[in-house]
């Protein structure tokens, strides 16, 4: 009788929104063993995938695969994409893989899917990792989704502390000295270097990792001109009433098969946050110094909470990283397109053929085109 393959390893790398998650999966990604291929699987709440943009280092060596689940949290409304997505990457036996959630998905769904039959025996779910930022403790505290996936994490680190002040490093620590039980591990993690050791703090685990246990009780609305044609993307309506009513929000200009779409605008809400992101042909080129200053500008609106974008400039491929006032600009190896998306919290603040109109406004004139 054959043996037994040996479990994969995984980790859930969590935490609210903008508290750095994509940015430590890059560090961990780089520092990962010489020769071992790791997979990532990404979730995100809105309906254009950018966290695997925003990973892609151009690299060609095939030593990180990636997967991506957006338009909805994979605790629920996308839960079904979760598990065929997860499965799929299970199957190429990765050396680990790395899980990283929405902001607004609480962990108990994901941890029950890996604990579930058919799923539990091939993976081996080792340190869970969320990242709080102590300048946003009490936002963290009041969000219920956080608060599980606080109180399901093995190690607990205070991120971008640099950006908070003593009296608030001085309170997460306070507050973390408090819990019951006790993390593994508490520490800080600056611009995401957190050592890849502490992916491999808890092993053969005695007991199932801990869950608050959460539900969504609001619906989803979801509006997209045309579908990106990214099999990972979508994926709505399981167990929400989810409705499709806000057709002025529909980008204009894009024929039915997307073919004649160059700019392509996605919505998601539920009760409390909306997004809106866009798809742009990879040949079209914007200004990076003006669009840059309008990136900006939006993350400055009241209810903007977060700003990502992989996009083709005069300047290059760049990646855009903004939240909590907050940005990061840096050289991206992502060709494919163009991709933006905002979160905000309640409705969006202008319509969203308002804001692609804009948008248009920072493509440069293709060469031979009048100005």
């Amino acid at each position: 009788m054959p043996a037994a393959r040996p479990r994969i390893p995984v980790n859930v790398i969590a935490g609210p929104l903008g508290s750095g998650k994509t940015t430590t999966i890059r560090h961990l990604l780089a520092h990962r063993p010489e020769g071992e291929r790791w997979a990532v699987l990404v979730n995100e709440y809105g309906r254009v995938g950018l966290d695997g943009a925003l990973l892609d280092t151009g690299d060609d060596t095939g030593g990180v695969v990636m997967k991506e689940v957006a338009g909805g949290c994979i605790c629920c409304s996308a839960g079904v994409f979760f598990d065929a997505a997860l499965v799929a990457l299970l199957r190429q036996r990765p050396d680990r893989l790395l899980i990283e959630p929405t902001g607004l998905a609480a962990l108990s769904g994901v941890l029950d899917t890996l604990d579930r039959p058919g799923i539990g025996e091939h993976v081996d779910v080792r340190s869970i990792v969320c990242l709080v930022d102590p300048a946003r403790l009490d936002e963290a505290l009041h969000r219920p989704e956080s608060r599980d996936q606080i109180e399901a994490a093995d190690v607990l680190l205070a991120s971008r502390s640099d950006a908070a002040t003593a009296e608030q490093v001085d309170r997460f620590d306070a507050w973390v000295g408090g819990l019951f039980p006790p993390k593994k591990h508490v520490g800080r993690v600056l611009h995401g270097r957190i050592d890849v050791a502490l992916l491999d703090l808890v092993r053969e685990r005695e007991a199932a990792a801990h869950r608050a246990g959460h539900g969504h009780e609001h619906g989803h609305d979801h509006d997209a001109s045309v579908g990106s044609g990214d099999a990972d993307a979508g994926g709505h309506g399981h167990g929400h009433g989810h409705g499709h009513g806000h057709g002025q929000l529909l980008a204009h200009g894009a024929g039915e098969d997307g073919a004649s779409g160059d700019v392509v605008t996605h919505t998601h809400a539920s009760d409390d946050v909306s997004s809106i992101g866009w798809v742009c042909a990879p040949e079209l080129v914007f200004d990076a110094q003006r669009f840059g200053r309008w990136l900006h500008d939006l993350m400055q609106l009241p209810s903007a909470v977060r700003l990502k974008a992989v996009v083709h400039t005069n300047r290059g491929w760049r990646s855009f990283n903004h939240a909590h006032g907050a940005g990061e600009v840096r050289a991206s190896g992502y060709r494919r397109d163009t991709r933006i998306e905002v979160l905000f919290d309640g409705p969006l603040p202008l319509p969203a053929d308002t804001l692609e109109r804009v948008l248009r406004t920072y493509i440069e004139p293709a060469e031979g085109a009048p100005g």
